[in-house]
């Protein structure tokens, strides 16, 4: 009976500490998600870039009726898209989608993805010598290349992406075979390292390409 007593004891021992393993993975897999890796900050990238050619191609097919190459690289991809993905995944990824943290996420996206838009456009002018965007005739214009209305508009577009795309877009990462992770990765950043240097050079050498590129309708 004894042993018996004592069987049944290991046998609840064993069942508790798989319980207690259980518990303690489900714990870290919620932590995994809240933490930034190398891989997320690759793949978000890459996904945010890819969608943003694809509605910059059909924006400029529908007004002009032609394809255009809306990056500054030879690549399907608008660099800018990426990096303001980027941005909301480093600031945001631990963000709770709950009602009582829409006016942090709306005010902080707003000033952050604001400040974004104005420094890419400084950027653009000031190292490319391009202008593809000011709003001196618009409503509260901040430096040429943002405005009070736009910082409004990027609070509310970019708490719809943190509160529903960012986190579709993780659960569909979260998919791919994590042996193979990070090699995917790291292709993905050296192709996209080579295509930028390539393309710097090709905008530095041939100008009517980022003409083209502002004027797509020419």
């Amino acid at each position: 009976m004894k042993s018996d007593k004592n069987s049944n004891n290991k046998a609840l021992t064993v069942v508790n500490s798989n319980k207690i393993i259980s518990i303690k993975k489900f714990d870290e897999f919620d932590e995994d998600k809240t933490k930034i890796t190398f891989e997320n900050m690759v793949f978000i990238f890459f996904i945010a870039a890819v969608i943003g050619f694809i509605i910059e191609t059909i924006f400029v097919f529908l007004k002009f009726g032609e394809f255009s190459n809306r990056g500054m690289t030879f690549g399907p991809y608008c660099t800018i898209y990426g990096i303001g993905a980027l941005i909301l995944y480093l600031f945001f990824h631990r963000i709770k989608p709950v009602k009582k943290n829409i006016p942090y996420t709306f005010i902080s996206t707003a000033i952050i993805m604001g400040t974004f838009e104005l420094v890419s456009g400084l950027i653009l002018k000031h190292v490319f010598g391009i202008e593809m965007w000011n709003y001196d005739n618009e409503f509260l214009p901040i430096l040429h290349y943002t405005s009070v209305p736009v910082m409004i508009g990027w609070g509310i577009l970019a708490t719809m992406y943190v509160y529903f795309i960012q986190p579709l877009l993780l659960k569909i990462i979260s998919y791919v075979p994590k042996n193979i992770t990070k090699k995917i990765a790291f292709i993905l950043l050296f192709i996209y390292i080579v295509d930028l240097g390539l393309s710097t050079i090709n905008i530095y050498s041939n100008p009517e390409v980022l003409y083209k590129l502002v004027h797509p309708n020419i």
